[in-house]
């Protein structure tokens, strides 16, 4: 696919997507997407308010939700929270074709603080320890679910007299039996924190402004005015990456289109995208899309870029052992790797999760 005819998802610096699905008056759509059609041939991480069924159709997909990753295949679903953070990519080479059902929550429940809202949904809406449910043909209530969400996609497509009220009932009644099916699951009800939420916003916003210069941990750390150990920890619990996962992946996301321009070269790329080198440019990349951006850049030429291998996106950023200080700031950070640039100690993100 032509690079400006690829699909996007668009976000703000927080990685919350900006388009609205369905209406104000029918917040609800359905939507058939590749995997291929996106660039890199996966969904980058985002989320938004709204509930997400997602329907594999053809090919197994890998959803990274948090710090957990599911193989989903055609004959299984999963529902996915408001406000979750969350990507998508192949499982391998094969093409991926998928179907979306995403709705807004209150168009289901009416109010908030009536009784369906609070008994039915909140357990679940605000419940940070069940970012998301997997269903398949196990059981019965599965089975259920998936052909009431096959009536859902086909009434839709069709638009048909009142599609709008079949639809919400349908909706409605695959929550419940869901929700229903679930309430173990939510008997340990842990309320999401919206500190904790406000916080990694906060953390996200500075990556994204800064991705392209130097960022120390506790520069991070400061943003949010937490120390460097509980900034660490909390950003993995809430996005399932590193700090440096997250940073050298957003930079590697931001070389794409330069690479496939032809305008500049490895080392313009990789000083415009904030890597220390053209070689640790490459590197990252090749551990995103399975191959070098030169290499990658002659495909795209010849309009047959490199599928990006599944197991490359399931292996964790790689962690250099070591505790070194920087002795122009005095700041300690662990598993960090040290460049010399320019005279200076260049402290690069390679900041390993402090669990």
């Amino acid at each position: 696919m032509e690079k400006d005819k690829m699909r996007k998802i668009l976000t703000d610096d927080t990685k919350r997507e900006l388009s609205m699905h369905g209406s104000e008056q029918f917040p609800m759509t359905v939507s058939h997407d590749d995997l291929w059609d996106f660039e890199g041939k996966r969904v980058p991480v985002h989320w938004h308010g709204e509930l997400e069924f997602s329907l594999p159709r053809k090919g197994t997909a890998v959803y990274q939700v948090g710090r957990k990753r599911y193989e989903i295949s055609p004959g299984e679903g999963l529902l996915l929270n408001q406000n979750v953070p969350h990507s998508c990519y192949p499982a391998g080479r094969q093409q991926v074709r998928y179907s979306t059902v995403l709705v807004r929550p209150d168009f289901l429940y009416g109010e908030f603080g009536s009784d369906v809202e609070r008994k039915c949904f909140r357990p679940f809406l605000q419940n940070s320890a069940v970012p998301c449910i997997r269903f398949g043909t196990g059981t019965v209530w599965e089975r259920d679910v998936l052909q009431k969400l096959d009536l859902v996609e086909e009434i839709f497509d069709r638009g048909s007299y009142c599609y709008e009220l079949k639809i919400k009932g349908l909706l409605c009644d695959i929550c419940s039996i869901i929700f229903e099916a679930n309430r173990e699951k939510f008997s340990e009800y842990v309320p999401a924190n919206q500190l904790e939420l406000d916080r990694l916003e906060q953390m996200l916003d500075y990556l994204n402004t800064h991705f392209d210069s130097v960022v120390t941990l506790q520069e991070l750390a400061d943003q949010v005015h937490l120390s460097r150990e509980v900034c660490c920890r909390l950003f993995h619990k809430l996005t399932g990456k590193t700090v440096t996962g997250y940073l050298e992946e957003y930079r590697v996301g931001k070389s794409f289109a330069l690479v496939q321009s032809g305008q500049y070269s490895m080392t313009q790329i990789a000083d415009m995208t904030g890597f220390s080198s053209a070689s640790r440019f490459a590197a990252a990349f090749r551990k995103q899309f399975g191959c070098n951006p030169g290499a990658y850049r002659s495909f795209t030429e010849r309009s047959t870029p490199p599928v990006r291998p599944g197991e490359a996106a399931s292996e964790q950023f790689p962690i250099i052992k070591a505790k070194k200080e920087n002795s122009d700031s005095g700041i300690v950070v662990c598993d960090t790797d040290i460049e010399e640039i320019g005279g200076k100690s260049r402290l690069l993100l390679d900041l390993k999760d402090m669990r």
